[in-house]
Order: structure tokens, then sequence, then C-alpha cells
């Protein structure tokens, strides 16, 4: 039986990245991510439940569960700033020099 060869997942990561389509999906799941969790995070401080943000936005709660959990595919522009405005925030683009970190999304 051949022994399981453990790796680092940043060393497995780092090779995968070479890869450009994998990348390139990559870098968009890691966007929607990043952005699902600060989303979630405000309405929590906002001490808002899910239900709660889905009425201000006159949406269902799981349609705010799938934006949560990165699954809504299809997040205009008009439905982010309807989010920040009732999470009581403002919406921040920028576009910063690329680096070897990952991409940030701010909802300011």
């Amino acid at each position: 039986m051949k022994k399981a060869r453990l790796e680092k997942i940043d060393s497995h990561l780092a090779r995968e990245l070479r890869n450009d389509k994998f990348r390139k999906v990559y870098e968009v799941e890691r966007v929607k991510v990043s952005l699902a969790q600060k989303i979630a995070e405000l309405r929590e401080k906002g001490n808002l439940r899910q239900v709660d943000l889905a009425k201000k936005l006159g949406v269902t709660q799981q349609f705010v569960s799938q934006i949560e959990t990165g699954q809504e595919n299809n997040l205009t522009i008009e439905t982010l700033l309807k989010i920040a405005r009732s999470l009581g925030r403002n919406v921040k683009i920028s576009f910063p020099k690329s680096t070897t970190q990952e991409p940030r999304v701010k909802i300011a």
C-alpha cells in the first residue's frame, strides 16, 4: 500500500496557482468569500438576524443566506449598495496594485 504524503497547504496552493484556469477561479471565489464574510460580520455587529436584513432589503432570508455563504452568483452593484445602506455603511471599491497578498474587499 502506498503511503499518503502530507504536504503543507501553502506549498500545495502555490503550486496550484501556477495553473491559469485554477488561479482565475480561485481569485473569484476568494473575493466572493471575503465579501460574504464581511456582510455577515457587519450584519451581526448591527445585531440583525438574516431575516431582519432580508426585510430591510425586500428579499427572502434565503437570499441573504446565499449572499453570506458566497452562493449568490448574481450579486449586483445595486444590491450591494442596498445591503451597505441597510447596514449603515457605504461601499468603497478600490483596485490596489497587485501583490502576492490576498485580494481585499472593503465595505466602509
